[in-house]
């Protein structure tokens, strides 16, 4: 049995082997001052071997535009670094149907660096994703921002 570590989530942790992938949501429900409601969420994703973030986007572009009705891409793959470690970013702007009103999404894919436990492969993506439905303010692409910049990955070894 492998070495118990803990699994930090919002609410807490709790002790376990290291999983084989993590795929897991975080949906993050805001409201600004003025009332108006936006998400950010947080998904963990892989890469398959000698696959390119390009190539990565273009297939769940491909997938969106498969299963969610009215989606459109909204824009270019624009290439980027973020946050303090320059991390190699693709975003993507978007927007589909959902129960008729249209929904907007920038997403931002991201690419983790080596990690013994965590990315070993050096396959693991995290995406983060800011949605409204109504135009995106300025308040929103703020936040958006300033998480987006400030995320840090986990770099040492459990």
């Amino acid at each position: 049995m492998s070495k118990k570590q803990p699994y930090i989530i919002y609410e807490g942790n709790f002790l376990t082997e290291a999983p084989n992938y993590d795929q897991s949501i975080n949906v993050l429900r805001f409201l600004e001052p003025d009332g108006e409601e936006y998400s950010i969420m947080v998904n963990r994703s892989f890469k398959v071997q000698d696959q390119t973030l390009e190539a990565f986007c273009e297939n769940q572009m491909n997938f969106l535009a498969n299963t969610l009705p009215g989606y459109e891409n909204e824009g270019k793959m624009l290439h980027n670094q973020l946050g303090p470690e320059k991390l190699p970013v693709i975003q993507i702007a978007n927007s589909f149907l959902d129960n008729g009103q249209r929904i907007r999404q920038v997403q931002s894919f991201v690419e983790l660096p080596y990690h013994p436990v965590i990315n070993p492969s050096r396959l693991n993506l995290i995406i983060f994703s800011l949605i409204a439905q109504k135009e995106f303010t300025e308040y929103q692409r703020k936040h958006y921002v300033q998480i987006i910049n400030s995320f840090t990955p986990e770099t040492k070894a459990l």
